[in-house]
């Protein structure tokens, strides 16, 4: 199982950041679109880094159109020499509209498109006259030649993927997903992969092809009380979204989201904690001591093909955000 681990923070800090990752045998460094570009931020990666692979976990998509979309990655795929995955995602219908002025529908079906105009426009670079056009998206010219020419005709595309259409999608068109830190074991089992492979049989591909990217909530500390309500407090955060209902469903956990999303609005921070029960923690989360996560994360061995850690970041003070960090760095370096 490979190791990797999200990237973030003031973009002075990224490239010193990235440098320690990879100096501490890191296979890949992802790097997240919340605020700042995840492209500007793979790029600084990219430039500071020599080995490892460089991801965005993830960029939205809807927000720019494929051909933009596909410029930044055959750039970023240049100053890494080829090291880029470019990682996709639909984000949720209340951001696209009230925060990036996005029109928000049929999620899935257009993030297929999104996704073949997306190697359409890339192909354009190599010689080939772009001819897709689909409901949503159409790539008709080739773009302005290159000097030189894309590193690689193929940039990987991962996909964000929760619920069964998009991950059914992932499976049909994607190379890889990048799933979500909310989620479980039983999820990924049950959920995840058969998804993906009915979507890969509906293409006449191996399921085995598309690679699994999995972040977790991840919390160190001494004091095991400290990184469990980290970790619940996230949890409480992401259970607000509809979007994650079905992984809280599978478990039985479903009836607590509307007194989530009351103490949400109330902005009462210590309520939306205290609904998320120790099972909870337990079951979508790994804390406690350095020893008892990495033991906890060898569950994932032989499940997912790459682990991303990633932290509790919601509301949590930012000299904790550091201990984590560093934490998770030694602790899985390699």
């Amino acid at each position: 199982m490979r190791i990797a681990m999200m990237v973030g923070g003031p973009l002075q800090s990224l490239g010193a950041a990235a440098r320690m990752i990879e100096a501490h045998g890191y296979d890949s460094i992802w790097t997240a679109e919340t605020g700042s570009s995840a492209y500007i931020s793979a790029a600084i990666v990219a430039g500071e880094t020599d080995r490892a692979r460089i991801g965005t976990a993830i960029a939205t998509a809807f927000t720019r159109s494929p051909g933009v979309t596909a410029m930044n990655a055959v750039d970023i795929d240049e100053v890494s020499g080829g090291r880029f995955v470019l990682g996709l995602g639909s984000q949720v219908k209340r951001v696209n509209e009230l925060r990036f002025s996005t029109p928000f529908d049929h999620p899935a079906p257009r993030m297929r498109e999104y996704i073949q105009a997306v190697r359409a426009f890339i192909g354009g670079y190599f010689g080939e006259e772009p001819s897709f056009e689909g409901k949503f998206y159409k790539v008709m010219m080739a773009p302005w030649p290159r000097v030189p020419p894309p590193v690689r005709r193929e940039v990987p595309v991962f996909l964000a993927a929760v619920n069964k259409h998009m991950l059914r999608v992932s499976g049909e068109v994607a190379d890889g997903i990048v799933g979500h830190p909310m989620t479980s074991l039983d999820y990924i089992e049950k959920v995840v992969k058969p998804n993906i492979a009915n979507g890969a049989e509906k293409s006449g591909r191996d399921p085995r092809d598309v690679e699994l990217a999995q972040q977790v909530i991840f919390s160190i500390a001494e004091d095991r009380e400290v990184a469990k309500s980290e970790v619940k407090q996230q949890i409480g955060f992401y259970a607000t979204t509809r979007t994650y209902i079905p992984v809280l469903a599978l478990h039985g956990f479903d009836d607590i989201v509307p007194m989530l999303r009351e103490a949400y609005q109330q902005k009462d921070m210590k309520k939306l904690s205290s609904l998320v029960s120790d099972e909870m923690a337990e079951t979508f989360g790994l804390y406690g001591t350095a020893d008892e996560v990495k033991e906890k994360a060898a569950k994932f061995d032989g499940v997912v093909d790459e682990l991303i850690l990633a932290g509790p970041w919601y509301r949590v003070d930012p000299s904790r955000l550091m201990e984590n960090y560093r934490s998770l760095l030694s602790t899985f370096a390699r």
